[in-house]
C-alpha cells in the first residue's frame, strides 16, 4: 500500500512540475535586438552621468586644465556599456554670441570611441542621441556652461 502511495505522489509531483514548466514560458523567450533599446540605453547612461556630475569632473575640468580628458571619458563609457555595444561620442560647448546667435564649439580633439568612427556608418543597427546639459555642479566658474553631447551606440560584430 505504501508503495502505491509513493508512486501516486511521485506521479502527481512530476505532472505538476511538467505542467508548470510547459505553461510558464518567459515573457521574451526570443530576444530581438532593437534600436529603441540602444536609444533608451544612451539616454539613461547620459542622464546617469549628469546626475553623478561626470561632465563637470571630466569634461569641464579637463578643458580648464588642458589635460586630455577624452581617454577618461572613453574609459567611463567602456566600463558603463555592455561589451558588444560600440560607441562614438562628440561633445560641444554652446557659446552665446553678443548679437544673440549661438555657436557650437567642438571640445574633443581626439575621438571618444571604441571603434574607428569611419566604420560606424557600416553598422546597420545604430542609434544616435543628442543630450543637452547645463553644468550646475562645482567648479563654480563653470556653472552655466551649456554642453551638447552626441552619443551614437551600435551593436558590434
Amino acid at each position: 500500500m505504501r508503495l502505491i502511495e509513493l508512486l501516486l505522489a511521485s506521479t502527481i509531483v512530476a505532472a505538476a512540475v511538467s505542467f508548470a514548466l510547459f505553461f510558464t514560458r518567459p515573457v521574451r523567450s526570443i530576444y530581438i535586438r532593437e534600436t529603441s533599446d540602444l536609444r533608451r540605453l544612451a539616454y539613461n547612461l547620459l542622464n546617469d552621468f549628469a546626475l553623478a556630475g561626470v561632465y563637470e569632473e571630466i569634461i569641464v575640468k579637463g578643458n580648464l586644465s588642458g589635460e586630455p580628458w577624452e581617454d577618461e571619458m572613453k574609459l567611463m563609457l567602456s566600463v558603463s556599456l555592455p561589451p558588444e555595444v560600440v560607441f562614438v561620442m562628440d561633445v560641444y560647448e554652446v557659446k552665446f554670441r553678443p548679437g544673440g546667435g549661438l555657436q557650437k564649439v567642438k571640445l574633443n580633439t581626439k575621438p571618444i570611441s571604441n571603434i574607428d568612427p569611419a566604420k560606424m556608418d557600416l553598422i546597420e543597427e545604430a542609434e544616435s542621441v543628442t543630450y543637452t546639459y547645463v553644468c550646475v555642479h562645482d567648479p563654480d566658474r563653470t556653472r552655466g556652461t551649456v554642453l551638447v553631447i552626441t552619443l551614437t551606440l551600435g551593436f558590434g560584430g
